[in-house]
């Protein structure tokens, strides 16, 4: 595959290629850091259902341009107030939002997923904020993904510490509850 901008084999690791003939999906870090990369293997996939896997972030033409050869979109709501955001994520909330909108106006088949942290994204407050804007934008399905005790035993091999500011052993509130308050299906992963 030609990629003129970036190098291969960093894409590589960001494609994962699931041999079943059903199709491919785009996963990360990030994807649409990679948007001209994804368009142009979706082209060459031919007739190939495509997937993205996302947070959201990105410019709204750079969303539209890997959007428009998607098939499916997996959408990843984590912190709904700016702050914390910010804090937990390095960035605004503003373009994820914004591209939520476009993509819940899209006609294109997607889910939302909320990834829960204890103490960060499992709170009533941000639980209750990703029901509304979900109801805001029409839509009515959720998946939520427990968090995965296990995620700090990565850190050992690139030589860092994992030290979370938050209790990874604390019970997680999944949010059943809110969202079926708001008329939400709901799923855990």
């Amino acid at each position: 595959l030609h990629a003129p901008s970036v190098k291969r084999k960093n894409y590589q690791k960001r494609i994962r290629f699931n041999g079943d003939g059903r199709g491919r999906d785009f996963s990360g870090g990030e994807p649409l850091l990679y948007a001209d990369f994804i368009v142009e293997c979706a082209q060459l996939l031919n007739g190939v259902s495509v997937a993205l896997q996302t947070s959201g972030y990105a410019e709204r033409e750079t969303f539209e341009k890997a959007l428009s050869v998607c098939d499916y979109v997996l959408f990843d709501l984590k912190v709904m107030d700016e702050e914390g955001h910010r804090r937990y994520c390095g960035v605004s909330y503003r373009k994820i939002k914004e591209n939520y909108r476009l993509l819940a106006e899209s006609g294109k088949k997607f889910v939302t997923r909320v990834p829960l942290i204890p103490g960060v994204t499992d709170t009533k407050e941000n639980l209750t904020a990703i029901a509304e804007f979900m109801r805001e934008n029409g839509v009515g399905y959720v998946e939520v993904l427990p968090y995965n005790k296990l995620a700090g035993s990565k850190y050992a091999s690139v030589l860092r510490s994992y030290q979370p500011d938050f209790d990874p052993e604390k019970e997680i509130n999944d949010g059943e509850e809110i969202f079926g308050r708001y008329g939400i299906q709901y799923k855990k992963m």
